[in-house]
């Protein structure tokens, strides 16, 4: 009979503990709200706490969907392409820049030295010559030979001294003859035009500029444009070029098996 009185009051001793806790807490709640943490932590505590198992398995994955990568993936594809367009178009504009600057550095030496040479080179390429006189550009020099001068894009311009049929006399050509131009597409035409434009620009130095595309084929286009001191009626001369009809002129040319690019200056 003592025992089961025992076990009665220390259980409703408990009841009675349990109670005044939530109250307390309660009031607690109600006073502050910030300590709700508090409240919580304890209802934790006392709640038994979920393991990994009893959650979705939905909610176990920490990292990103396929699609959100495949998303991720497509971004970073299109900004690399308009970034590697961008730094293709920065490029080619630096070496047509480039390749003017070093075509009419060549130029205006050959101009000042046409009188330098006597008939006994006839024949000769006296590209060393302009190298020795320290008139080229250290970057035009090539590994192989002093015959040839590369420019940025890599074509070989030798300078050369003949007899020409066009000016019927004693002439030193600047010329190449370049597989860079054979494919038809937008860097082979500007670099075509760019060329065009440079002696364009150096008109009243020169005797002529002649284009030879496909060579000793059916198709073949020779063509020839005067300077300004050769420059006649029913000739085309490059002083009353256009922008246009150089184009026109390059699209002709472009995409041939060979282009040949010639400078001629009489003596």
């Amino acid at each position: 009979m003592k025992f089961n009185e025992f076990v009665r009051s220390f259980f409703s001793k408990v009841n009675n503990i349990t109670e005044s806790l939530e109250k307390s807490l309660d009031k607690v709640v109600s006073r502050d709200e910030k300590n709700f943490s508090v409240h919580r932590k304890y209802m934790n505590f006392l709640t038994p706490r979920k393991t990994a198992l009893d959650e979705p398995l939905y909610k176990l994955s920490a990292g990103r969907s396929m699609v959100e990568m495949l998303g991720v993936l497509a971004i970073i594809g299109v900004l690399s392409v308009g970034a590697i367009a961008g730094y293709s178009k920065a490029m080619l504009k630096y070496k047509l820049n480039k390749q003017a600057e070093q075509l009419n550095t060549v130029i205006n030496a050959v101009a000042r030295n046409t009188h330098s040479f006597s008939t006994d080179f006839r024949g000769q390429y006296i590209t060393s010559y302009f190298i020795k006189m320290g008139e080229i550009p250290t970057e035009m020099f090539t590994s192989k030979n002093d015959i040839y001068l590369s420019d940025i894009f890599n074509n070989q311009w030798g300078i050369l001294y003949v007899y020409d049929t066009t000016t019927k006399g004693e002439s030193i050509n600047l010329a190449f003859s370049s597989r860079t131009l054979t494919k038809k597409n937008s860097d082979t035409l500007e670099m075509c035009r760019n060329l065009l434009v440079t002696a364009k620009e150096n008109a009243s130095n020169i005797a002529y500029v002649s284009t030879l595309s496909g060579y000793q084929t059916e198709d073949s286009i020779f063509e020839v444009i005067y300077g300004d001191n050769y420059c006649k009626e029913g000739r085309k001369c490059l002083k009353n070029m256009s922008l246009d009809d150089i184009y026109e002129v390059c699209t002709k040319h472009a995409g041939k098996n060979t282009m040949e690019f010639k400078i001629t200056w009489p003596i």
